[in-house]
């Protein structure tokens, strides 16, 4: 393992921390030379992206209505009531429902194989989103606590923090369970919760005479407005920080210390009056054709914002999926009348909004070191439920990877006749991260301290060198 230490913490030799040669972005990580050098050596694309975007499609998308189509499976449940379409790549084919998707199929890559041992949503989403298993028992869904892991973004902003723009950013909103509990896997975790991310609100206003409308709403960013009626001028004398990250003010003020909450406040006042930061969250600099290529919902304006964020500088953007108040789907966690919900509520606008950022980051030059992720917290099941819908399934999903080093066109891994179970190169969520990491540049066998000093691994995987 190559040991991550933070700041005052000596190796093994007797180094410190400030001995260490600076190298790249890793160098504030606490690597030395020659462990740069053999991690370079690994292969190519190591620190092939210099961003990543994460799509997460909250609930668990069906991997055999999506990516991995099944229409000779033994059962018509598991091959189900939507057909399989050619994409741009020959022998590569996906739903019928992502036509948009289906003509850039040489920009990413589809993993049919990757596979865990939970079918609970915040178990599921912790492995995903880390890249670890969940460190403490779990009968049903859980929220987050400071000894879950950190996620990919959370490790992002202890190694390479970014001096003029948020490190990590998750929008529109975290997934939450019915208490109102943060899904674990989605903040700072066991490294605290200044490595949580900038967590933006991004919501619709109502239509003041048409309730049902909803396509030219306005996408707003409220957690980066400044109060009504306070001026610039004022904001800057009274550094009134409190209120416009209150929620996050609130979990530090639970966890820490009030060195910590200065931190917080210096870190929010910068953000909100930084020009560069408000430039990036401005939509309306958009030209409306963009815009409606995206399309006018959540989702689609998510990826649009999440392109703009690294445009800017931040390294790491998740874009969550949640309902904009349009769909009686609230996510992908398509319990009843899933093709109903698919066909109606999900799949159109994902793929509009993935569509248009593959092309979007290809045509400004971004994608070749812009990782893009699109993934769940676990598939679903190849049987049909009485209420039309699929159940939790987290023994094979698909996921797709773009960008940052991925070799586009490719199909990695393959699942048995009903999309059941990985058959050929299965897939852990390790595998996931590490390959991850490896793309971002940080050696995905390193280890990260944690606040009491104890020493973890980043993640247990290989990169999936397949796909470099």
């Amino acid at each position: 393992m190559i040991p991550i230490r933070g700041t005052g913490v000596r190796c093994c030799d007797g180094v410190s921390r400030r001995e260490f040669l600076r190298l790249g972005g890793l160098g504030a990580a606490g690597l030395m030379l020659p462990d740069m050098l053999r991690a370079q050596a690994r292969g190519s694309g190591f620190g092939t992206a210099k961003r990543c975007i994460l799509l997460f499609m909250s609930g668990g998308p069906p991997q055999q209505d999506t990516w991995d189509l099944k229409p000779d499976a033994p059962t018509p449940e598991a091959r189900g009531e939507f057909r399989p379409i050619r994409t741009s790549v020959p022998g590569i084919e996906i739903c019928e429902h992502f036509p948009l998707l289906a003509r850039q199929a040489d920009k990413y890559a589809i993993v049919r194989s990757v596979t865990h041992d939970s079918n609970i949503h915040t178990v599921g989403a912790h492995a995903m989103l880390t890249g670890n298993p969940l460190p403490r028992a779990a009968a049903g869904e859980i929220g987050a606590s400071s000894t879950d892991f950190p996620h990919y973004g959370a490790v992002l902003s202890r190694l390479r923090p970014s001096r003029r723009m948020p490190t990590f950013v998750a929008l529109p909103q975290y997934q939450r369970n019915t208490d109102g509990t943060p899904w674990p896997g989605q903040g700072g975790g066991f490294l605290g919760a200044l490595c949580d991310p900038l967590q933006v609100s991004a919501e619709y206003e109502k239509h003041k005479n048409d309730p049902r409308a909803y396509e030219n709403r306005p996408f707003r960013t409220p957690s980066l407005a400044l109060p009504e009626g306070v001026t610039a001028e004022r904001f800057h004398a009274r550094r009134r920080l409190l209120e416009a990250m209150e929620d996050t003010l609130r979990q530090a003020d639970r966890e820490a210390s009030q060195g910590l909450l200065d931190q917080y406040r210096a870190r929010a006042f910068d953000l909100l009056s930084s020009p560069d930061t408000q430039r990036a969250f401005d939509l309306e600099r958009e030209p409306a054709s963009l815009r409606d290529r995206y399309g006018r919902h959540l989702f689609g304006q998510g990826c649009l914002l999440a392109r703009r964020l690294a445009e800017a500088g931040v390294p790491l953007v998740t874009v969550y999926w949640h309902p904009d108040g349009t769909s009686a789907a609230p996510s992908w966690d398509t319990h009843e009348d899933n093709y109903y919900h698919l066909k109606t509520h999900l799949m159109a606008p994902c793929d509009r909004g993935f569509s248009a950022l593959l092309e979007d980051l290809h045509q400004r030059g971004m994608l070749e070191d812009t990782l893009v992720v699109w993934m769940g917290e676990f598939g679903r099941t190849p049987q049909i439920n009485k209420a039309g819908g699929r159940d939790h399934w987290g023994m094979c999903q698909s996921i797709v990877l773009a960008g940052g080093g991925i070799r586009g066109g490719q199909v990695y891994g393959r699942s048995d006749r009903s999309a059941a179970y990985p058959v050929e190169n299965p897939v852990s969520p390790g595998d996931v991260g590490a390959t991850i990491y490896f793309l971002l540049g940080i050696p995905p066998n390193a280890e990260i301290v944690d606040q009491t000093g104890r020493p973890h691994p980043l993640v247990r995987g290989e990169p999936l060198r397949a796909l470099l």
